[in-house]
């Protein structure tokens, strides 16, 4: 009973932490630490006109994600029940049309987010690539925005796997609900680290809805290239662990200021680095286990 008790206990600190926000407390504008990039041009769109309100919305609100979660398990599991003898269904082009507009909004997204990334790698020390969050007034603000909103469109990867009855495998909607939560906390304290979790997603999906988009038209895919996607996602994951670590050491070793709490940082560690173990597995499993030789795995939906 007492390891039960000094579980729940550090249960309930880390959810304090997790919700003890230092940005726009207090009736404060101060935007905290971010990158002084400024955009040679911006579509009128590209904008956020009130970072403090959306801001203060995420930090009120991000814990609805956990529901929505809950929420979007359930449904998956009571579909597939109702499917159970049942055809599935054929929905070709709606695949097609589905995986063609995330590809490219993702493509779009690691174009216009990046470059705020990539300036910063070419023009400032490493420790600021991970520690500075992005301009909350400027355009990658707008694009991390709507990759946060995406997470929650993405839901519908899942809807398209079971109402096809296809295999539904435990990495696909832990990742979608992990990343959810994830996002959606980070963005209600700017997790500066984000510019490198956003910009390596935005890459990520770019290459993966892409190929799915090819493969829903019924082209048939090279197995290497197949692969290739796989190790694309995978080496996100490994690289979410570096920079995890980074941040880890900066905040253990420096005075230098990281725009990015403990609590989240936790959080980070935890998800990534299940990621990459199950990712790895994936990867074994569909490309060097005996059984796999004979069978067409796909890169999963990350």
């Amino acid at each position: 009973m007492e390891y039960l008790h000094e579980f729940q206990r550090r249960g309930a600190e880390f959810w304090k932490d997790l919700n003890t926000f230092e940005l726009y407390q207090n009736g404060s504008v101060d935007h905290g630490i971010h990158s002084g990039y400024k955009y040679s041009w911006a579509l009128p769109f590209e904008k956020l006109e009130n970072p403090e309100h959306v801001t203060r919305l995420l930090q009120q609100y991000w814990h609805w994600t956990i529901y929505i979660s809950v929420v979007y398990f359930i449904l998956i599991k009571g579909i597939q029940y109702l499917l159970t003898n049942r055809k599935p269904f054929d929905l070709k082009i709606p695949l097609v049309l589905w995986n063609g507009a995330l590809a490219v909004f993702s493509i779009a997204g690691f174009l216009r987010f990046g470059e705020d990334l990539f300036d910063t790698m070419k023009t400032r020390p490493a420790y600021e690539w991970v520690c500075y969050s992005c301009h909350p007034k400027d355009v990658a603000a707008f694009w991390s925005l709507m990759f946060a909103l995406s997470k929650l469109v993405e839901l519908g990867d899942t809807l398209f796997i079971v109402l096809r009855k296809k295999p539904l495998i435990f990495l696909h909607y832990y990742h979608h609900v992990a990343v959810l939560i994830y996002t959606f906390h980070s963005g209600a304290e700017h997790t500066a680290a984000g510019r490198a979790f956003i910009t390596m997603n935005y890459f990520a999906h770019s290459v993966m809805y892409t190929y799915y988009t090819i493969t829903a038209s019924g082209i048939r895919v090279p197995r290497p290239i197949a692969k290739s996607v796989t190790i694309v996602q995978t080496t996100q994951m490994l690289a979410g662990v570096a920079v995890s670590c980074f941040v880890l050491w900066v905040k253990d070793n420096t005075n230098w200021p990281c725009q990015q709490s403990r609590a989240n940082l936790g959080l980070a560690f935890l998800i990534y680095t299940t990621f990459l173990v199950l990712f790895l597995h994936f990867y074994w499993r569909a490309y060097h286990s005996r059984p796999a030789a004979k069978s067409t795995q796909r890169p999963k939906k990350d």
